[in-house]
């Protein structure tokens, strides 16, 4: 029968996980209550000679049980139960012609079990099915046994709240008692039970976890100023005038935006005068802003003066001979640019 009973719960719980799901994820579950027991495979013999007498064996296989169970669900569809179970009121009888008394016995029962549990709500009712081994120990006629068996049980369980639900189930113990029962009779009994049984549960969710914090995606930009040289600086001089200062003082404030920002100075002349002349005209400006930058508390990484390169102009001032208009034509090819770069968060 125990075969039996064990393939049906397979096929169950194969049936279950197929999509199962646990209904309260990281949370603990605490059970009382109590129900119906019955004992089965009593083959104790039917003869058996205490004294001058021959007595008549027979059994009380119902009973009562008590529960008290502590479950913990680690995953969606997984949890892991403790269990302790107290079986009573089933009796041996033994009868002769002019007599009649009763043994008692008892069992204690704990339990270490798998659950697997499908989902009804999102309260935490659930049909279950449940399997591990047991630890068993069995008083009759105030001798004490022990030995090891297994559970397997089912049931459904039905939640009011998430807090608060009540169970029914019922538990199938292989080889609750394994023993002799008389000094005469060398057979040793094996005795199973079932409990049939109805729990009021406690259930306790883990504080949620906080989800971890977005890593900021950093970038590095580059931000290029274009400062006239004519506003920097009065003509054919590297002296910074009071305007120049005041735009060195809005980049390092434009700057604060980039973490760790790294400055670069690059000063340009127009193509008018020599090459040496203007490679020092360029240099002079460079390392005045670059200057201003450090008596303003900020480190430049490069400053360069890169005379008549790059010029901005192209070709837009060829045809300009008198001097005066062609200076004013080549302003935009006289001035500094400062390079800013650094880390961004998005």
């Amino acid at each position: 029968m125990f075969k039996k009973l064990v393939f049906s719960f397979l096929c169950f719980y194969v049936a279950l996980t197929s999509s199962a799901v646990a209904a309260l994820q990281d949370s603990w579950t605490f059970g009382l209550g109590g129900g119906w027991a019955h004992a089965y495979d009593h083959r104790i013999g039917s003869h058996y000679n205490f004294g001058p007498y021959t007595y008549t064996t027979s059994v009380e296989s119902d009973g009562y049980g008590i529960k008290a169970l502590a479950e913990r669900n680690f995953k969606d569809w997984f949890g892991v139960g403790l269990g302790y179970n107290y079986i009573k009121d089933q009796k041996i009888i033994f009868s002769c012609n002019d007599c009649k008394f009763r043994m008692e016995d008892h069992y204690n029962i704990v339990e270490l079990y798998s659950r697997f549990a499908y989902p009804l709500d999102e309260k935490g009712s659930d049909a279950f099915f449940k399997v591990g081994p047991t630890y068993n120990w069995h008083s009759f006629n105030h001798e004490t046994h022990s030995v090891w068996g297994g559970v397997a049980g089912a049931g459904i369980q039905y939640a009011f709240t998430p807090k608060f639900s009540i169970r029914g189930g019922y538990d199938y113990f292989y080889r609750a008692a394994d023993r002799k029962f008389h000094p005469d009779d060398e057979r040793k009994i094996r005795i199973d039970q079932g409990l049939l049984y109805l729990t009021f549960q406690y259930t306790v969710q883990d504080d949620p976890k906080p989800a971890p914090a977005k890593q900021a995606v950093k970038t590095t930009e580059k931000v290029i100023h274009t400062l006239d040289a004519g506003i920097l600086f009065p003509f054919d001089s590297s002296v910074l005038s009071n305007e120049g200062k005041n735009a060195v003082s809005t980049i390092i404030k434009s700057s604060e935006k980039f973490e760790e920002p790294e400055f670069e100075v690059y000063g340009y002349t127009d193509r008018l005068g020599s090459e040496s002349y203007n490679s020092k005209l360029s240099q002079e400006r460079a390392d005045s802003v670059s200057a201003e930058f450090a008596n303003q508390g900020v480190n430049t990484k490069v400053a360069q003066g890169k005379g008549k390169s790059n010029p901005v102009t192209g070709d837009k001032c060829a045809n300009i001979k008198s001097r005066k208009p062609l200076i004013d034509c080549l302003a935009a090819d006289r001035r500094v640019e400062v390079v800013v770069s650094g880390k961004t968060a998005k």
